[in-house]
């Protein structure tokens, strides 16, 4: 007797550090996975139940094709602000499609900005449209210290950015991943919208002395001003529309918006969320 194929999920930004990680759990899972990326021919689909397929936001013409005969979507906003603009056309495209569900991860506070922000906007369209819609709002991701810091960190060991003293519960990736991917394939998540957070909220100073220990560096931290955070994020690299927004947020962790701790990651998965010293530890082997 044949065993009826599960749903097929396209997920955008597949090769980032939240969507490989919602990849690699849904292919644990056997589920089928499009795995939605600027380069398909580059793309190293960490499993065989994983296959890429072209698709950028600011190119309505890879909608279509990514979209036909996905059930699911997990979907963010990437790292280049020119897509922004695009996040309500392509849930248009999204509806138009059939698709069934539709996670969409935002960030952490944006249920209370403007409707006109874009992620705020994303979000309210979509639970506009006829779709099971689930929202997922993280917090700042630990990963951004082998990511966006990484840099800073390899260079001198010192973090300059413009946080002050304030804390924030910093969240792992693989608990952002595991509750989008208990949304997309378990029952009872349509309509809600989840803040991701870690257990605890720590001060960079803080991350800081729990990094030199388990991967055995010098780092440490220093609170500089949102100009001088400006031209160093401009100076690695970053697009200066990014970078302004970046330190717009940064403005929020200084006011204590990024220090809340949310129930959430155990509530829909069963699990704590992950420590920072737990990720510190998982991750000594990066350096």
């Amino acid at each position: 007797m044949a065993t009826s194929q599960p749903p097929s999920t396209l997920v955008i930004g597949a090769t980032g550090t939240v969507g490989s990680a919602v990849t690699q759990q849904l292919a644990a899972q056997e589920q089928p996975v499009r795995a939605a990326t600027r380069r398909p021919d580059a793309y190293d689909a960490p499993s065989s139940h994983v296959h890429a397929t072209a698709f950028e936001y600011t190119d309505a013409s890879t909608y279509a094709p990514a979209l036909d005969g996905v059930a699911r979507v997990f979907m963010l906003a990437p790292p280049d602000m020119q897509a922004y603009d695009h996040l309500v056309p392509f849930l248009d495209a999204v509806a138009e499609a059939g698709v069934e569900q539709v996670v969409l991860m935002t960030a952490m506070g944006v249920e209370h900005a403007p409707p006109e922000v874009p992620l705020r906007q994303a979000e309210l369209h979509l639970q506009e449209l006829n779709v099971a819609a689930t929202i997922v709002r993280p917090g700042w991701f630990m990963q951004n210290f082998l990511t966006y810091w990484r840099g800073m960190i390899e260079s001198s060991g010192m973090m300059r950015l413009p946080a002050g003293s304030a804390a924030t519960s910093f969240v792992d990736a693989r608990d952002i991943a595991a509750v989008s991917v208990a949304a997309l394939t378990e029952d009872g998540h349509a309509g809600a919208a989840y803040t991701i957070t870690g257990p605890e909220a720590l001060t960079y100073h803080e991350a800081a002395d729990v990094l030199s220990e388990a991967w055995s560096r010098d780092i440490r931290y220093e609170p500089v001003s949102d100009e001088i955070a400006l031209d160093l994020f401009t100076s690695a690299g970053l697009d200066a529309d990014y970078a302004e927004m970046l330190v717009g947020l940064f403005q929020g962790v200084r006011a204590g918006q990024a220090a809340a701790v949310s129930p959430d990651v155990k509530q829909v998965t069963g699990q704590p969320p992950r420590s920072f010293h737990q990720f510190a530890a998982d991750t000594a082997g990066a350096w």
